[in-house]
Parts: C-alpha cells; structure tokens; sequence
C-alpha cells in the first residue's frame, strides 16, 4: 500500500498525433491541417488530392477520436495547445502553413499566437475556413451541453453529420464525447486582444452557412498586420467536403503557391 504521505502519481494528458499525407515530391512545404469539431484527421486527407506535389500534408488528429479513440479529450483550449507544441515542434523545420476549419481555425489561431509567444518558427501563412472571426460573440446558442436530443437536433439543423449517424445510438455514443469536448473549448475560450500576427491570412466561407455567416469571416482581417485575402464559396458550413470541394482545394494550394514564391523557390 502506497504512502499517505507520497505523492499520488499523475497520469500524463493525452497526446495528440499528426497524420501523415506524404506529396509525390520532396517536401519543400508542410500543410497542417486542423479539423472541426469532432472530426478525426480521416476527412481532411482527401485534401491533398489537388495540392502541389511539394506539399506534405499533416492532419491534426486529437484524443477521442480514431486512432486515439479511447484517449480522454481536451476540454481548454490551453492545454490542448501545450500538447501540441511537442507534437509539431519536430516538423517545424521546413516552411509550414496553418489550415483549420470550422473550432480547427481557432485552434490553428492559438497556436499561431503561441508559436510567436514561444520565439519559435511562425506560419507562413494561416488559412480558416468557416471559422467565426475570434474577437466577435458566438452568436448562437451553446452546444456543448445541451441534452442529447437537442444536441442531436442542432446537428441534424446545420447539416454535414449523415442521418445514419445521427440515428444510429452506438455511432452517437462514440461521436458526440469528443463532439461536446471540442464544443466547449470553442464556446468557453476567452478571448485575449494581442497585437495581430506578422503573417498573410487568408479567410474562407460558405455562401449558405448557418452555423458560421460570411459576415463573421470578413473580420480575420483584424488579426493579421499583414496581408488578408477572402472568398465565400458556394454551399453550407462543411462545403469543402461538397460541390464546392474542387475549388477550395484550388484555393488552398493557390495560398501554397504563392507562399513558395514569396521564398524566391519557385
């Protein structure tokens, strides 16, 4: 029997984990890609079908979800983006931009901060997409702990989940822990005006989206002492994974593009 009087043992947080898409080239670029709210890095590997073949693409893959299923998930954004720094530190070696969408952006923005905070490498360009502008109110009602039923129902409202799942009550009990843990982060996370960041970012939205409106996109030009670029494209808040697919990805690698160039590499 241990102790009273030693100290109990502290079980390590959870880590997060990067998925690799390697591109047909060498690498002269790193893509790392936030996910929205509940999603695992599966999803979001479909991105690096179109993008240039220098890329490597790294899909952020956090606790609670796929490959990491049984690991508890990060409730503050805080800490989250503590675990993070070890995770990416190591591929911070070649130029790399910040993809996030939807709670991804602002994870995407957090680390962007922490990095400057750190004195470490910085984007070279951050990209979020159908991610409300993080100085402005959520303008809705909070999810994260809603009952069930309603929770189901806000889902099934902004669309992007199948009926399936929504009506699958196994699929559920797996998807909505991580879903919640991912909605508090987003809805509890306090805001800190700081100066903006010395770097290109580039906002996208969608024409129909209910849960982020493109009125809330536009003010990401606040954050970046830099230049700011937009584009709403047509269709709801999970567009990237719909018609309009094609011409984010064209988008995206257009950001990619004239990274490169700003290096003299092209």
């Amino acid at each position: 029997m241990p102790n009273a009087h030693e100290p109990m043992a502290v079980t390590p947080p959870p880590s997060p984990a990067l998925v690799c898409v390697p591109g047909k080239e060498a690498p002269a670029l790193r893509l790392f890609v936030f996910p929205h709210a509940g999603s695992g890095a599966f999803p979001y590997r479909a991105l690096a079908v179109g993008l240039p073949p220098w890329v490597e693409l790294h899909a952020v893959q956090l606790p609670g979800r796929e490959s990491l299923f049984s690991a508890t998930p990060y409730q503050s954004m805080p800490p989250l983006v503590e675990a993070l720094f070890p995770v990416l530190a190591p591929k911070l070696d070649l130029p790399f931009v910040f993809f996030g969408h939807s709670f991804g952006g602002h994870v995407a923005f957090a680390m962007a901060r922490a990095l400057r905070a750190r004195g470490s490498a910085a984007p070279r360009a951050l990209v979020v997409s159908s991610s409300r502008a993080p100085h402005l109110p959520i303008g809705r009602l909070p999810l994260h702990d809603l009952s069930r039923p309603r929770l189901i129902e806000e889902l099934r409202r902004y669309g992007g989940t199948p009926e399936a799942v929504l009506s699958n009550d196994e699929l559920m009990d797996l998807f909505l822990p991580p879903l919640r843990a991912d909605f508090r982060i987003y809805e509890t996370n306090t805001f800190e005006p700081e100066a903006p960041l010395a770097l290109p970012i580039t906002a996208f939205g969608a024409r129909h989206d209910r849960s982020t409106r493109p009125e809330q996109v536009e003010p990401w030009r606040e954050h970046t002492s830099a230049a700011f670029t937009s584009r709403i494209f047509e269709g709801g808040h999970f567009y990237l994974f719909e018609e309009s697919k094609p011409a984010l990805v064209e988008a995206l690698a257009q950001v990619l593009v004239n990274v490169r160039g700003a290096q003299g590499t092209s």
